[in-house]
């Protein structure tokens, strides 16, 4: 651990941490753009019809896991220096270290979903466990930070909300998907419900993962703006 913690030391001496909040957001959003115009052109997918997973198989399915995958590797020191900047003496460390955890958890889990993308079924498998985990860890990591900005006096109340906020989003896109989900098992019981509870799913997919990428982008602007 203390290597780990020495190799980001030196890191964070070379490149402040919210740089790569940036280049996040940019190579996240970039992947994602260029995914739709592609796939768009070629009229293979409808972004208000079908699954992000879907636009992984399509013509521009490469840009959109290739920044899916190297965006998150670029968000794990993000979220490493946004936690030391939370380090104060009325934050619970375990909490603080929580928040961390989570985070590296939910960046590994996003970069397996873009690693992990076929239609195969063991792998489509494998990519929809680990989308899942990655957006139940984003909805607890986005909380957590919140709650810790709450006791640190260098974030501001605004910047709270707004962390409170996307955590919110993740959870309710939840409740809708857990629902499809139970519907399409347990079909006899209501899959024309299931369905129609579908409908909304696709923009509403689309608005988590263009959510979490603001949030690296506004908590970047504010780190950056705040010189902390």
């Amino acid at each position: 651990m203390k290597k780990i913690n020495e190799f980001f030391d030196k890191i964070f001496n070379f490149t402040p941490g919210y740089i790569f909040g940036f280049l996040t957001f940019i190579i996240g959003f970039t992947g994602d753009i260029l995914a739709l115009l592609i796939s768009g052109l070629a009229g293979d997918y409808v972004m208000w019809e079908k699954s992000i997973s879907i636009l992984g198989h399509k013509a521009g399915g490469v840009y959109l896991r290739g920044g899916l995958v190297i965006s998150n590797i670029l968000a794990i020191p993000f979220i490493i220096y946004l936690g030391r900047e939370l380090k104060d003496e009325k934050i619970n460390e375990n909490l603080r270290k929580l928040a961390i955890g989570c985070g590296i958890f939910a960046s590994v889990t996003a970069v397996l979903t873009g690693i992990f993308s076929g239609v195969n079924e063991f792998i489509s498998s494998l990519h929809g466990l680990f989308a899942l985990l990655s957006w139940i860890a984003g909805a607890i990591v986005c909380a957590l930070f919140g709650y810790l900005m709450l006791k640190n006096s260098k974030f501001s109340k605004s910047i709270m909300y707004f962390n409170f906020i996307i955590a919110g989003i993740f959870t309710s896109y939840l409740i809708p998907f857990f629902i499809t989900n139970f519907c399409n098992y347990y079909a006899e019981v209501c899959y024309s419900f299931g369905r129609a509870i579908y409908t909304i799913m696709p923009v509403y997919e689309w608005i988590v993962i263009l959510s979490i990428l603001i949030w690296y982008l506004v908590n970047s602007i504010y780190l950056f703006n705040k010189r902390i």
